[in-house]
């Protein structure tokens, strides 16, 4: 693996581990993030140094978080995987439906518990995961623009564009 490849594999890797994910869940992720190959279970262990249980069970972790996807070959019965299109957006809106499933529980809870403190504190949780909701969607509203006024303007590499 190319030097600048293997130090960007073990930086997701610290920073996944970080926001609370195994380290080969940050190297399954950059690995992918670095190429735009698609590669199988056995070829992401063999290249990232792990067992195959690991990345299959990382793999699926990543995936349901919207980071990569599992794509299938024809003729070729094993899973392999690649960064989603928009991993971003995916992130985000996986993200987003864990708040609304929170602010469900909270609105719920807020009505019937007894604690009068309790229930002002589930409140403005509630609002608080509401608040995130609604950011979010503008978020990615602005994402979408970005997106089409680089496609306009196309450039090698594009900047924060904020």
């Amino acid at each position: 693996m190319q030097q600048t490849v293997l130090q960007f594999v073990e930086r997701m890797a610290l920073i996944c581990e970080k926001e609370g994910m195994p380290r080969i869940a940050g190297r399954i992720f950059g690995y992918l993030l670095a190429s735009d190959q698609t590669y199988s279970l056995e070829e992401l262990a063999e290249h990232l140094q792990a067992s195959k249980a690991s990345v299959s069970t990382n793999a699926r972790m990543l995936e349901q978080f919207g980071m990569i996807q599992r794509v299938s070959v024809l003729g070729d019965r094993r899973d392999f995987y690649r960064v989603e299109d928009d991993p971003w957006e995916r992130m985000l809106r996986v993200a987003q439906s864990r708040w609304r499933d929170m602010a469900n529980a909270f609105a719920d809870a807020r009505e019937r518990l007894p604690d009068p403190a309790g229930r002002v504190r589930v409140a403005e949780a509630e609002r608080f995961h509401r608040l995130l909701i609604t950011d979010c969607d503008a978020l990615i509203d602005r994402w979408h623009a970005l997106l089409a006024a680089e496609a306009r303007t196309p450039t090698e590499t594009a900047g924060p564009g904020v």
